[in-house]
């Protein structure tokens, strides 16, 4: 007994033995570590340029309106008619120049036509502008401001203004509408009835007012 108890001992001394120089080999290591190098990439690259020379173009007006009254009953006291419906548009092309512009509009009187002319005395045409969006840019994309449109216009053989373009706005083709109904024409008492009408002069003026 006391012999396998010895052999014992000694067997586990040897076990602690192996497992103590063990732990000292592993403390001894050292790890090792690969430095990291830093690339940076130039990309090689240069400039050139775009160059384009537009030349300003004309500023021209191509249509204006026409506004029909129909047929009417006249009356023994003063009256006022309102248009039954409205054909075509105020139409401006400015070709890039920039300058601004005016358009103006004079009225013949209302006259009957045949060898013996009769005149509506004292009448009045009046154009308004109840439209929610009266000038429109013929292009979706203009980068330029629209001309505006002046309402509340008495017309007469006297130029009165309708649409307006300060300078540097009003750029590209705009068209400025009139409703069916923006029309009105004015007949003191006392007119004989007939088949009246108006010439209607439209002027582009390159002085904005």
């Amino acid at each position: 007994m006391k012999k396998m108890l010895r052999n014992s001992l000694m067997l586990g001394a040897a076990i602690l033995g192996i497992s103590s120089v063990g732990g000292i080999a592993q403390a001894a290591t050292t790890p090792t570590t690969t430095p990291t190098t830093s690339t940076t990439t130039t990309t090689p690259s240069t400039t050139s340029t775009a160059t384009a020379d537009i030349t300003p173009g004309q500023i021209t007006i191509n249509s204006g309106p026409s506004f029909l009254f129909g047929t009417v009953k006249g009356s023994a006291n003063d009256t006022m008619y309102t248009s039954t419906s409205t054909t075509g548009n105020v139409s401006v092309s400015d070709a890039a120049s920039g300058t601004g512009y005016t358009v103006s509009v004079t009225a013949s009187p209302f006259t009957t036509s045949g060898a013996n002319p009769t005149t509506l005395k004292n009448a009045q045409l009046l154009l308004d502008d109840n439209e929610t969006d009266p000038v429109k840019s013929v292009d979706s994309d203009n980068v330029s401001t629209p001309p505006t449109m002046i309402a509340n216009a008495i017309l007469s053989s006297d130029p009165v203004d309708i649409l307006s373009a300060p300078a540097g706005t009003g750029v590209g083709a705009y068209t400025a509408s009139y409703g069916n109904g923006d029309a009105e024409l004015k007949v003191p008492a006392g007119n004989i009835g007939g088949s009246y009408s108006s010439t209607l002069n439209w002027t582009l003026s390159n002085a904005p007012s």
